[in-house]
């Protein structure tokens, strides 16, 4: 009786199984075979040009920086610029009291139109007595002391010509002229202060002549050497890149560092300063024709870098293959062994899956 009442059971079990089988139709078991599939994007392997490149944050510094000093002994009367100004070569900046070299210039330009008159008065004696001499008419020695006070006259009249040249000169010093094309990065002096030569009045910026300055670790130093191109930027001027190349590197040691400085002369491109931050990308290798994928394909597994490879390119499976990850950059990889060009990897979604993961791909993958 007990064998019956089971038997009946399992009979009503399997009756009630195979009608919810009958109930599922073909479109139920496809749906429930892409719940199981990762929905992932893909990329084919495509080749192009590649560098390798070292990236350093620097700052932009002038090549030349001259601080402007006095070069007579005067009284400040008037500053025509101040500190944080733009000015052009020529531009006078600075006067001094000129009034010392005028009065000179004005004395020595008195003294040569004396001796003017001298020296005309003296050549039509020395004349005279010339002739007079030749008849026995005059002594030699009343000559003698006629000739003698002509070239007295003249050597006074080259001296007087010294004299206004020096002042002239002082006078036109008194004015502090910039030699650059720049901006005023400090004053020394007020109006009233007495200045003596050499005294420091103003300092001068360069700012088309630039510089930039790029830290590195001691590290990648066989990979850096004059010659090699460099791309800069600088947050002063966003989207704007200046192609240079590298100058010099130099070696800078100091307590507990030794680092190396590359330095890239720089015409400036227009609103870039002194003093400013500058990010730059070295070059320090090309290599054409390089295959590349995004860099999200690669991902860190037991046998090492691996991609997913997609055996049919609308979807299915996929096979995993390590590979040989070489230079990133903008947002692909390069990769140097284990693809081929045209070959379908995924992109989006590769940290998901293994080794015969079914994958669904995404339209516009």
């Amino acid at each position: 009786m007990n064998l019956t009442k089971r038997s009946r059971g399992l009979l009503l079990a399997m009756v009630a199984v195979q009608a919810l089988m009958s109930g599922c139709g073909p479109d139920e078991a496809t749906h429930g075979v892409e719940d199981s599939a990762v929905p992932v994007t893909t990329a084919i392997v495509e080749r192009r040009d590649v560098d390798s490149r070292l990236y350093a944050v620097g700052r932009l510094v002038s090549r030349n920086t001259p601080v402007l000093a006095s070069e007579v002994d005067a009284r400040v009367t008037r500053i025509l610029v101040d500190e944080g100004e733009a000015v052009r070569r020529g531009q006078v900046l600075l006067l001094q009291d000129g009034t010392p070299f005028e009065l000179a210039a004005r004395e020595a330009r008195a003294a040569i139109e004396g001796l003017d008159v001298s020296i005309a008065n003296e050549l039509r004696r020395v004349q005279r007595y010339r002739d007079l001499e030749q008849t026995n008419a005059l002594s030699q020695e009343r000559l003698d002391d006629a000739e003698a006070k002509l070239a007295a006259d003249r050597a006074a009249r080259s001296a007087a010509e010294a004299r206004l040249a020096i002042a002239e000169d002082r006078l036109a010093r008194a004015e502090l002229v910039s030699p650059i094309d720049g901006v005023v990065q400090r004053r020394h002096v007020s109006v009233g202060d007495f200045t003596r030569t050499a005294s420091p009045l103003m300092t001068v910026t360069d700012t088309t002549a630039l510089r930039a300055e790029l830290p590195f670790p001691e590290t990648v130093a066989h990979r850096l050497r004059p010659g090699q191109p460099v791309l800069l930027e600088s947050a002063v001027a966003p989207g704007l890149r200046y192609e240079a190349v590298v100058d010099r590197v130099r070696p800078q040691v100091a307590v507990g560092n030794q680092a190396l400085v590359v330095i890239i002369e720089v015409e400036n491109p227009g609103p870039w300063r002194p003093g400013a931050t500058v990010e730059a990308a070295v070059i320090t290798d090309e290599r054409p024709r390089a295959l590349l994928i995004p860099y999200g394909s690669v991902v860190e597994r037991p046998a090492g870098s691996v991609v997913y490879v997609l055996e049919d390119p609308e979807g299915g499976v996929v096979r995993q293959r390590v590979v040989e990850p070489g230079e990133r950059q903008d947002g692909v990889i390069e990769i140097r062994s284990g693809l081929e060009v045209g070959e379908v990897v995924v992109a989006d979604g590769a940290s998901y899956l293994s080794d015969g993961a079914r994958v669904l791909v995404r339209s516009g993958s």
